[in-house]
């Protein structure tokens, strides 16, 4: 199903039957003590703004004969302060209401907390009148003629965590790392108060990103100070992922072993903890590890943790959290140890800190067979999360996009993050999760409709006592406002969950991951999807009946998915949008899906020539016709190579920054998109196959491997 027709004839009627009058003006009725609070504040006058823009009429505030009326509550203080079940978040759910008072329309918000002033106006904003803030640089503004809700509105809104938002894995060059990590960035301050007022507009409470050890420290403090004291007047709670000893992509170690530093470990915790403490951060998450794949030694790592704990909780009045990764036991690089009893005082540091549980990829919990991390099934994170959330605040902490050798780097959109994400957040919503947290990668390629959509899918909202039924591609559909070209994206999303996701074609789509081309043991550390067989093995041990197998079961079925997805977009186009932001998101999107079907050719393609080099080879006859498939596999990438440069004209982020080579903080000397630029991955297998090199390490290697795991500098 896909517009649920229950829940939207009940919205279409309430919001467009009859009593719609032109407006000459608004009036935001608010008590005063509203406009002395900067959370309601800012979004009172922020709403004023949007709302002039889109109506091109008189906006005032307590101007009582304006002919819509937006009735703000008052605040009660003990309501206001009233805890959650988690750490400390104010109520903000919120309701509104609609009635006609002889000719005036009056909205009237109910809500018991400024967080929930600040959220339910833009509610109304973004669920009611039309206004779209799809990306932090690109909002969608209506025009408003007439006023477009009818008499007689009931509509609740309800949070389904507490808190939910975003983390910004700017361990990686994406579009804000620069911006949050050096003052001197162009723009900086700007780009990130932005990306905040994204995040309020759709009605996120939360926001952290990684702080690398790469960071100027005397000028960075005062300018993150003010970052985060604007995150908090805006209602975000401001959190800082830093590690306790990581190596791994120049992340912030509160403590350094010898030589690099002859202090005590908890000396050194201390010292750092004061530094970052200067900005007043809502929440540490800290990494406990020394990669993201091991443990580290256990009964060292509970004594910091206990003393960490302490500081935080006692010395900063802040919150503690930790994340956990999907890996299987047997996989981590330490052993377990016996650790000794906590006494009850530690025991309550202990269970102070809180678990973001981290699932990969667009895989959901519920996945049968996702082919990462060495697991059969996700359920061992379903496990962990209803396990430690007995005992602790727990957050879910899944991925909408996943850069290194996966989708951005190829490129490749795909939609089923959209229902993994959907169906992750509905299950976490029935299992009262305290919070949802979005590992956020980058948004170009159409990836902002992922992370846009899950900031809407964490509120549940109720019409006229019923609720809605969401579904994935619900809002994509709201902002074309187009079916006939939308109905083929649902067609689209559906062929990649049989092909990419079902039938596991990602396991070819994807580019090698940086660690299979080590060897072992560090091969054997491998925790993303591989072929069935390799293409080391391919090339020269594979039978003839387990190259039919990858022709029958890869290859066909590569070259299916392209075709049947050329002709969807085909069909798409017949009902292209022609005019306004709807024809530059639809350019964007096609050519999201178009290179996604060109890359599944290129790859059967490149094993086609793989395939029957190796027949060749067995039957001891001369390999015929080398060129026929490496040079379709060049024909499908340079067709692919015009579609990257179409894309890049769309960019929001400066090109030299987020596509090319640079040096910035983090440990990569690229932006995130610089594979792409020159379909590096494609070309390069391209090479491999001809080549047979595809266990060296340096052949054509993008990643400094030395520098990513922290090696040198």
């Amino acid at each position: 199903m896909r517009l649920h027709p229950l829940f939207f004839s009940l919205f279409f009627f309430w919001a467009f039957m009859p009593n719609s009058f032109a407006i000459r003006s608004i009036s935001i009725m608010a008590d005063a003590e509203l406009f002395e609070v900067s959370i309601s504040k800012y979004a009172i006058e922020d709403a004023s703004r949007l709302l002039e823009q889109a109506c091109r009429c008189e906006l005032s505030y307590n101007k009582a004969d304006a002919e819509v009326l937006i009735v703000l509550p008052y605040i009660h203080q003990g309501q206001a302060n009233k805890e959650g079940t988690g750490f400390y978040v104010p109520e903000h759910a919120y309701n509104w209401s609609s009635k006609m008072l002889g000719p005036q329309m009056k909205m009237e918000l109910l809500a018991n907390s400024y967080q929930g002033v600040s959220m339910g106006l833009y509610g109304l904003l973004q669920e009611q009148l039309g206004f779209q803030f799809f990306h932090p640089k690109e909002s969608l503004i209506p025009k408003i003629t007439t006023w477009p809700v009818a008499e007689g509105l009931d509509w609740q809104a309800r949070p389904r965590f507490a808190k939910k938002g975003v983390h910004l894995h700017t361990m990686h060059p994406i579009e804000l790392t620069e911006a949050l990590l050096d003052p001197n960035y162009p723009n900086a301050e700007k780009e990130v108060k932005g990306y905040i007022d994204w995040l309020a507009r759709n009605q996120q409470n939360y926001f952290e990103f990684n702080l690398l050890n790469s960071i100027d420290r005397k000028s960075w403090m005062p300018y993150m100070k003010k970052i985060v004291d604007y995150g908090q007047k805006r209602g975000l709670l401001m959190g800082i992922d830093i590690s306790m000893q990581m190596s791994q992509q120049k992340a912030f170690q509160l403590y350094k072993t010898f030589p690099n530093s002859l202090k005590s470990k908890k000396k050194q915790i201390e010292e750092n903890m004061d530094y970052l403490a200067q900005a007043g951060w809502d929440v540490y998450n800290v990494a406990f590890s020394t990669t993201a794949s091991g443990k580290g030694k256990q009964k060292k790592k509970q004594e910091l943790e206990i003393f960490l704990a302490d500081l935080i909780k006692n010395r900063y009045k802040a919150h503690f959290m930790s994340r956990s990764y999907l890996i299987q036991k047997e996989a981590l690089l330490d052993k377990k140890e016996e650790l000794p009893k906590l006494s009850t005082e530690e025991e309550k540091l202990e269970r102070s800190r809180g678990l973001m549980v981290h699932s990969p990829m667009f895989y959901d919990l519920e996945d049968e067979q996702p082919p990462v991390y060495k697991n059969k099934d996700l359920k061992t994170v379903l496990a962990l999360y209803q396990e430690e959330a007995k005992s602790r605040e727990c957050w879910y902490f899944p991925e909408s996009a996943h850069w290194i050798t996966f989708d951005h780097s190829v490129p490749m959109t795909l939609l089923p993050y959209l229902s993994a994400r959907l169906e992750d957040i509905q299950l976490m919503d029935s299992l009262k999760a305290e919070g949802h947290i979005t590992f956020s990668s980058g948004w170009e390629w159409s990836y902002w409709l992922i992370d846009w959509s899950i900031a809407r899918w964490s509120w549940e909202h109720q019409i006229q006592g019923q609720k809605e039924v969401n579904d994935p591609l619900q809002y994509l559909a709201e902002l074309m406002q187009n079916d006939l070209w939308t109905d083929p994206v649902w067609s689209m999303l559906r062929l990649q969950e049989e092909f990419i996701k079902d039938k596991e074609l990602i396991r070819y789509m994807a580019p090698s991951s940086t660690t299979s081309k080590l060897p072992s043991p560090l091969k054997d550390k491998e925790f993303q999807a591989q072929p069935l067989y390799s293409y080391p093995y391919i090339q020269n041990q594979a039978a003839p009946h387990q190259l039919d197998t990858v022709s029958q079961t890869v290859v066909a079925p590569l070259l299916d998915f392209a075709l049947r997805t050329e002709e969807l977009l085909a069909l798409q186009k017949r009902h292209f949008p022609q005019k306004g932001k709807e024809k530059q998101l639809g350019k964007e999107l096609a050519n999201s899906l178009q290179i996604t079907a060109l890359r599944a050719k290129h790859r059967a393609y490149t094993l086609n020539y793989l395939l029957d080099k190796r027949r060749a080879k067995l039957r001891k006859e001369k390999f015929e016709d080398p060129n026929k498939w490496l040079d379709k596999a060049k024909s499908c990438r340079e067709e692919a190579q015009k579609i990257v440069a179409k894309q890049e004209t769309l960019y929001r982020y400066p090109l030299e920054y987020i596509a090319q080579l640079k040096e910035g903080h983090t440990a990569y000397a690229f932006g995130y998109l610089y594979s792409v630029s020159n379909l590096h991955f494609w070309e390069r297998e391209e090479e491999q196959v001809q080549t047979g090199r595809f266990q060296q390490a340096t052949f054509k290697n993008l990643w400094g491997l030395p520098r990513i795991l922290g090696i040198v500098k």
